[in-house]
C-alpha cells in the first residue's frame, strides 16, 4: 500500500506588488529565472501572468511532502521578493483587478476559446496527486470518492473576497472555477475505456482542446499515473496542504481497497452532489454540509468527524492519523482560511490587511 500511493502537490499563488497590493505580471519571468534552481520540483507560469505554480517532486510520506513544500515555497518567497512582490496564497485575489494572459500558445488559445470565463480566472487552487498505477483503480477512486469531495472543499475554503467585496461565500474560487464547461463533478464511469470514450467526445465536438482540459474536482492524470484532487483552495500554511494530502491519500487507498474487495458502490445523485459542493463553498465549516449519501444536512463538524472515522484505519496504517486529526481539530477550533481573511478585514475594513493575512512568509516557508 505504501509504495503504490505516492504523493505530490501543486500550489498556485498570486504575485502582488509588495507596496501597492496590486497584481504583478511577473509570473512568467519569475518562473523562467528560477526554473533551474528548484529541482527536485518545478515552478511554472499559469494562464494569467500574475500567477505562478509550484509542483513538488514525488513524495512517499507526509514528512517528505512537508519538507518539499517548505523548500519550494521558500524559493518562491525569495524570488518574489527579488521582484518587489509578495506571494499571496488565497483562492481568489480579493481586489478588483485582472492581468494579461501569459504569452504561451496554449494559454492564448484557451483565452480565445473561452473568452471572459478564461480571463477572469484570478483564482488559485491546491491540487493533490496520489499515485494510482492501474487506470481501472483510478476510475474506482473517482466513482467512490464523490461523497467526500465537498468535505475537502469545506476544510480548504479560503476565498471569501472577490472584486473588492465579501461574497458571503467561504470559497468563491469554487464558484468562479465551476464556470468552465469541463469543471465540477465527473460522471460515474464503468471502466477506463468508458472514460476515454466519453471524454474524447468533448474534444471531438470542439469544447475541449484535449483531455488535459478536464478541470473536474477529481480526475485521472494520465501522464503521471495519479488521481488528482482539484477541489481545494490554496492556503498560506503549508501544514494545510499536508493535511489535505493525507486525507486525499487515505481516501484513495480506501476506495481502491473497496474496489478490490468488491464492495458495492454507494450511489448518490448529480443533484445532491451539486448541492453538497455548493453548500461547502457557501459556508465552509461555519454551518451545515450536505451528506449526499443520506440526502440530509449535517453540522459541518459532524460530517468532518464522519470522514475521519471512515478513514481512521487507513490513516493509522500510514502513520498519519494523529497529525491529520490535530490539524483538522485546529481548523474546527480556529476556522478556515476564509474565517482568517474576514477576521483580518474586520480590523480596519481594508483589503490590504487581507493580503497581509494571506501572504506566504519566510517563517512559513
Amino acid at each position: 500500500m505504501h509504495d503504490e500511493h505516492t504523493l505530490g502537490v501543486e500550489e498556485e499563488f498570486h504575485l502582488v506588488d509588495a507596496t501597492s497590493g496590486e497584481l504583478s505580471d511577473t509570473g512568467p519571468a519569475l518562473a523562467g529565472e528560477r526554473a533551474a534552481t528548484v529541482a527536485p520540483g518545478r515552478l511554472d507560469p499559469e494562464m494569467l501572468s500574475s500567477q505562478i505554480e509550484l509542483s513538488t517532486p514525488v513524495c512517499t510520506d507526509l514528512a517528505e511532502l512537508r519538507a518539499a513544500l517548505l523548500r519550494l515555497r521558500g524559493e518562491l518567497v525569495s524570488a518574489a521578493g527579488d521582484h518587489g512582490n509578495r506571494l499571496v496564497a488565497s483562492g481568489t485575489y480579493p481586489g478588483d483587478q485582472t492581468t494579461a494572459v501569459t504569452p504561451k500558445p496554449r494559454y492564448e488559445e484557451t483565452a480565445a476559446r473561452f473568452g471572459v470565463v478564461a480571463r477572469q480566472q484570478v483564482v488559485c487552487g491546491c491540487h493533490i496527486h496520489v499515485g494510482v498505477a492501474d487506470p481501472e483503480h483510478a476510475m474506482a477512486v473517482m466513482n467512490r470518492v464523490r461523497p467526500w469531495l465537498s468535505v475537502l472543499l469545506a476544510l480548504s475554503a479560503n476565498s471569501p473576497f472577490w472584486r473588492g467585496e465579501d461574497t458571503d461565500y467561504a470559497s468563491y474560487r469554487a464558484q468562479v472555477w465551476w464556470q468552465w464547461p469541463s469543471a465540477g463533478m465527473p460522471a460515474v464511469f464503468e471502466s477506463y475505456d468508458d472514460y476515454v470514450t466519453a471524454t474524447q467526445r468533448l474534444v471531438d465536438v470542439g469544447v475541449l482542446r484535449d483531455r488535459e482540459m478536464l478541470y473536474w474536482d477529481v480526475r485521472p492524470s494520465e501522464h503521471l499515473s495519479t488521481v488528482e484532487f482539484r477541489v481545494c483552495d490554496v492556503d498560506p500554511r503549508a501544514e494545510q496542504a499536508v493535511m489535505l494530502a493525507g486525507l486525499a491519500r487515505a481516501l484513495t487507498a480506501r476506495c481502491v481497497a473497496e474496489q478490490r474487495d468488491r464492495m458495492p458502490l454507494l450511489e448518490t445523485t448529480p443533484e445532491l452532489e451539486r448541492a453538497a459542493r455548493w453548500r461547502a463553498a457557501r459556508s465552509g465549516l461555519s454551518g451545515q454540509l450536505v451528506d449526499p449519501l443520506s440526502a440530509r444536512p449535517r453540522p459541518a463538524e459532524q460530517q468532518i468527524r464522519r470522514l475521519l472515522e471512515y478513514l481512521r484505519p487507513t490513516l493509522r496504517a500510514y502513520g498519519d492519523l494523529e497529525g491529520v486529526r490535530d490539524q483538522v481539530s485546529h481548523l474546527l477550533a480556529r476556522g478556515t482560511g476564509a474565517t482568517a481573511q474576514r477576521r483580518a478585514f474586520g480590523q480596519r475594513y481594508s483589503l490590504h490587511d487581507v493580503l497581509a493575512a494571506t501572504t506566504v512568509t519566510a517563517q512559513e516557508s
